[in-house]
């Protein structure tokens, strides 16, 4: 009974529960450039080198630049912003005008990573930068509920009970069918923390999963001589004044103590709808870039090794 009614589901076309692909962004395309849509129906320019990455400078280290790479999710990705408005311009920029035109900044961020992803990239792509610091920005999709952990995806999961979860989400049609029968969020691939279901879910990234990650990002910048740092950047409840406790920032900040990370936290950094794209308050406008980006440079300059570049042409 049970292999007919497996077999039957597959017939008819349902798929397993977990699928990566709905859960967010895996890489951008390589060799973007032109418009991209929006769920809201606006629109904005993306370009992509060919490793993905929303950026143009060229892989290695220069002579007199230092590198700074910024890794998030979407946020610092710039998502909703044409080209030259995202938060490593106005970044890059507030840096020059505090005297520092030496630094490049590497937009790493990729829409809809979490924190596992986000090292993952870091080893597997950031090595041919080889940049001096490191900034992992804490995505809050480390706290979606799923029923698969972004760990368990890559690597496989550990234990007897969270191998036959996985195995049911990934492979079995019957599992799905009766989630959908019991639970009325179970179609959903991804429930936000706040979202209250009886379904037994895991987050994206668990704590421990999480300074897991975050030993083996440090491990992975140091390899090259480089520095990792974490950060916390504002969202729209913070912007409109609305500042509280966050998920996951006791943890954070225990881990970035115990491991002499800095923690570069820019939750109060600066407030306003302005900063806000009007149809999508979950991005920052080109202003919330600008202002965001000027606090970074501020919290940037004192962690930047010092610079070799010359102070002026010679004669």
């Amino acid at each position: 009974m049970l292999l007919g009614g497996e077999l039957g589901l597959r017939a008819a076309g349902l798929r397993p529960g977990y699928a990566a692909d709905q859960i967010g962004g895996w890489r951008a395309l390589p060799a973007q450039d032109g418009p991209v849509q929006t769920r809201e129906g606006g629109a904005f320019r993306l370009r992509t080198n060919t490793s993905g990455l929303r950026t143009a400078i060229a892989p290695g280290r220069a002579p007199g630049r230092v590198r700074v790479a910024l890794l998030g999710d979407s946020v610092p990705f710039g998502w909703g912003v044409d080209e030259g408005a995202t938060l490593t311009e106005a970044t890059t920029a507030a840096l020059a005008a505090a005297g520092r035109p030496d630094v490049d900044l590497i937009n790493a961020a990729q829409p809809g990573y979490s924190t596992v992803q986000a090292t993952r990239l870091l080893g597997a792509t950031l090595p041919a930068w080889a940049p001096e610091l490191a900034l992992i920005f804490l995505p809050l999709h480390d706290h979606n509920r799923v029923l698969v952990s972004d760990a368990e995806h890559l690597r496989g999961a550990s234990g007897a009970l969270p191998r036959l979860r996985v195995a049911l989400a990934t492979r079995s049609r019957l599992y799905e069918g009766l989630r959908r029968l019991l639970f009325p969020l179970a179609g959903q691939p991804f429930l936000r923390a706040d979202e209250r279901s009886a379904e037994p879910r895991v987050p994206r990234v668990s704590a421990e999963e999480r300074a897991e990650a975050l030993s083996a990002a440090q491990a992975q910048a140091a390899a090259w001589g480089g520095r990792l740092l974490i950060g916390h950047l504002p969202f729209a409840a913070e912007l409109r004044g609305q500042r509280g406790p966050r998920e996951g920032e006791a943890e954070a900040a225990a881990w970035a103590e115990q491991n002499n990370a800095p923690l570069i936290d820019l939750r109060d950094c600066c407030s306003g709808d302005a900063l806000l794209l009007p149809a999508d308050p979950g991005h920052y406008s080109a202003e919330g870039h600008q202002a965001v980006g000027q606090a970074l440079a501020r919290a940037l300059l004192p962690l930047l090794p010092p610079s070799t570049a010359p102070l002026s042409e010679p004669p």
